[in-house]
């Protein structure tokens, strides 16, 4: 999604206050967090998404996207407006596929593309986190310093490190009274690039599992804000996984 709609850019250096303010934890106690998280092995549904500028917050596109995943598997997206789909995008844990109708490119590789464009390294559990609205696996320690905010629990750790990515992070998660992610705040320690990620407006998907409907999230070392607006959100339906590239597309030039 990023490649399609912001293109390689050079990055500038984002430290964690540039993004979403970080709330106090004087008066913070250890523990371990707190999650509802979403039981499916399915899950699909449709998004509005509204890129802007994370600087000036100047809007620059509209685009409709469709979403599949299967739970620790795949995961599907495809990005189009009016009906006509312009990109296609096919994640599993090993690979990345990627194909653009628009400028009849390609892309077939692993990950080293989505980490240069994003500037940390990021893994298929990682991208499937941010789209189910859930913590981030693969991390340690799992425990964080938390404290109560009116009807928000704030949960902080100074670092938290994936020995399998090689990287490290500091993170702030909120969640609900519901248990639900509300908010999830990290930063690659090593080069200070920031993702932050809001969900809201939660609604029943299933008779009781709750899941949200709308969702921003900003890299402002991108300068992304990303605001979606989710319907048709369905668990437990198979959807679409293929991707067939054209032979007369183009491999895409990662530079």
């Amino acid at each position: 999604m990023t490649l399609s709609i912001t293109g390689c850019k050079t990055r500038q250096k984002i430290t964690p206050t540039e993004g979403v303010k970080k709330e106090s934890t004087a008066k913070a106690k250890p523990t371990t967090v707190q999650i509802k998280t979403l039981n499916y092995e399915w899950l699909s549904y449709r998004m509005a998404l509204t890129l802007s500028d994370y600087s000036t917050q100047k809007e620059k596109m509209n685009v409709s996207a469709f979403f599949v995943n299967r739970k620790d598997s795949i995961i599907y997206i495809t990005l189009g407006k009016l009906g006509f789909e312009g990109v296609r995008v096919v994640i599993t844990p090993d690979s990345v596929k990627y194909m653009n109708h628009l400028d009849k490119s390609y892309y077939c590789g692993d990950y080293s593309l989505v980490n240069r464009l994003l500037g940390i390294k990021v893994n298929f559990y990682l991208l499937q986190a941010i789209f189910a609205g859930e913590d981030i696996p693969g991390f340690e320690p799992n425990t964080f310093l938390m404290m109560l905010q009116q009807d928000t629990a704030v949960y902080s750790a100074a670092t938290r490190r994936n020995k399998a990515m090689g990287i490290a992070i500091s993170q702030e998660l909120k969640t609900d009274t519901n248990h639900k992610l509300i908010e999830n705040n990290i930063t690659e320690l090593q080069t200070g690039v920031f993702i932050g990620m809001k969900y809201g407006n939660f609604i029943p998907v299933d008779g009781s599992q709750l899941f949200f409907q709308q969702a921003k999230v900003v890299v402002p070392s991108e300068k992304i804000l990303l605001d979606c607006k989710l319907k048709s959100i369905k668990l437990n339906e198979p959807g679409p996984t293929s991707i067939k590239i054209p032979d007369k597309y183009k491999p895409l030039e990662v530079r």
